[in-house]
């Protein structure tokens, strides 16, 4: 079963799209290759390419190699030994939590990043189909979120979820009035609202994760250097993000072909659901691994350090904090 399985990740990456980097300014100082899966080359994950392209990874000589790949299929690969990480710590903590010997080291976004856009003048009483990327998704439970402070979603009321597969195709579906509302993240929201449609409301402090960084357990063991290395490139990257809006707004136009306005409302949003540390609050990732243990029907007791690993991201933020002084 493995062998087969191992054959399936290594069809898979002879097929998968390597994105070409923006590589101005990037040092040429001798960095170690390694591979990385991310489930699409959007927002969630900026802080890959673009501390990619500003040359922060090349600086801690790290050369990254980004795979687009669903995130199933990544922590499969993950597991062979086919790729070193993973940008998906959700799929990562559930299948560690079934016995994987894997451990998320870095939080990148610690907030959901959806809201529920509604045709123009649209309000929550008229709403009766709702587009998400997949029922059961975290698009799905952002729906559900956001319906639910509108005072909607009880056993009687008739709301229709109706699945699009991807963002983009919610968009499409809100745009093309095949449904009343969908739930959309940025670059969509922005786009969303400045074409008039109507932000029935968000879920940007609704505490849960998506993008971050999974690895092996045995990896932070006996290559704990090269992981550490990783993990202060991305933590530089979110801190240079947070700081320096007109170059994230330029760069958001040139790679993600983003006009401005759309740029600066996407921007926003990252700022509040981004962990600019790379961090996450003890209480808010306890509440996390609850969710995810009744979500697969897990009663035993699972100690987080068999989820996470916390220890690198700290070490860093210690580390960035001295050399400030």
């Amino acid at each position: 079963m493995k062998l087969r399985a191992r054959r399936l990740v290594i069809g898979a990456l002879s097929l998968v799209v390597f994105l070409p980097a923006d590589t101005r300014g990037q040092s040429r100082k001798s960095t170690e290759k390694v591979r990385v899966t991310v489930p699409a080359k959007s927002l969630t994950f900026l802080p890959f390419y673009f501390g990619q392209s500003k040359g922060i990874f090349n600086e801690e000589a790290i050369d990254p190699e980004l795979i687009v790949m669903r995130p199933p299929l990544g922590i499969v690969a993950l597991e062979a030994g086919d790729v070193a990480y993973s940008a998906a710590p959700g799929v990562g903590m559930r299948a560690a939590l079934k016995g994987a010997q894997l451990r998320v080291v870095t939080f990148v976004q610690t907030r959901l990043s959806f809201s529920l856009l509604g045709q123009p003048g649209m309000n929550e009483k008229r709403i009766k189909s709702v587009g998400v990327s997949g029922i059961g998704s975290t698009a799905h439970y952002a729906a559900l979120a956001v319906m639910k402070r509108l005072g909607r979603g009880a056993a009687e009321d008739r709301v229709v979820y109706i699945t699009t597969n991807t963002t983009a195709q919610s968009y499409t579906s809100l745009v093309g009035k095949v449904v009343d509302a969908a739930i959309l993240t940025p670059p969509y929201t922005s786009m969303a609202t400045l074409a008039g449609y109507v932000d029935l409301g968000d879920t940007f402090d609704v505490g849960d994760v998506q993008g971050g960084l999974v690895t092996t357990a045995r990896r932070v063991q006996e290559e704990r250097a090269q992981v550490k290395a990783v993990v202060r490139a991305l933590v530089r990257t979110l801190e240079y993000i947070s700081s320096h809006e007109d170059e994230v707004l330029d760069y958001l136009q040139r790679q993600f072909g983003l006009d401005r306005q759309v740029a600066a409302g996407s921007y926003g949003v990252i700022k509040r659901v981004f962990s600019m540390n790379g961090d996450i609050d003890d209480g808010l990732l306890k509440s996390v691994i609850e969710r995810m243990k009744q979500d697969s029907k897990i009663s035993e007791e699972i100690p987080a350090g068999r989820i996470v690993d916390l220890s690198v991201v700290r070490e860093v933020q210690s580390d960035l904090k001295s050399k400030r002084k």
